[in-house]
């Protein structure tokens, strides 16, 4: 069976389909997410699968795009968490007053300090005005949610080797 095999067109007035992932071996489970633009890997499609087995129903592919843009990097951090754990989780817990939108600290007895990091590069990389509006319009859009009002931006971008000491390289 072929992978379009596994499309099975419900009755509707549009394209509109249930997936087979039942029938799916694991190539052809990273077919679809491939197909689809899902920019799943073979684990969570089998994780969806599981899923869908649980509920003892075929997901549609309005779910599994729905699915695809959920757990995608500009959602959930993907390669993102791991160095956000270990170089920014955990900095300075006890001095944070909020984190929502944003986090706010404490800077003296009668000021706070708003600080909001954006990490969806995917934008940028695809066209980089665009992306990066999308970027820095987030972080004005955050810190304004948390009360504060913008007097800094730093934007930093990176290039070149990643082994590179950046130390050597600033300026004090």
């Amino acid at each position: 069976m072929n992978s379009d095999q596994l499309f099975k067109k419900k009755n509707a007035p549009f394209d509109f389909f249930d997936v087979d992932l039942y029938a799916a071996s694991d190539e052809q489970l990273q077919d679809i997410s491939n197909t689809m633009g899902l920019a799943l890997n073979i684990d969570e499609m089998k994780r969806i699968r599981e899923y869908f087995k649980e509920k003892k129903r075929l997901p549609t592919d309005v779910e599994l795009q729905a699915l695809g843009q959920a757990w995608s990097e500009h959602c959930c951090y993907k390669s993102s968490k791991i160095p956000l754990k270990k170089y920014i989780y955990g900095v300075s817990e006890d001095k944070i007053v909020a984190r929502e939108d944003a986090g706010v600290l404490t800077f003296d007895k009668d000021h706070y300090y708003c600080v909001k990091l954006e990490s969806h590069n995917h934008p940028s990389a695809i066209e980089p005005y665009g992306g990066a509006a999308t970027g820095i319009g987030g972080v004005v859009r955050d810190v304004v949610c948390m009360g504060a009002q913008p007097i800094a931006f730093v934007d930093p971008l990176f290039f070149g080797p990643l082994d590179i000491q950046l130390k050597n390289y600033l300026r004090v």
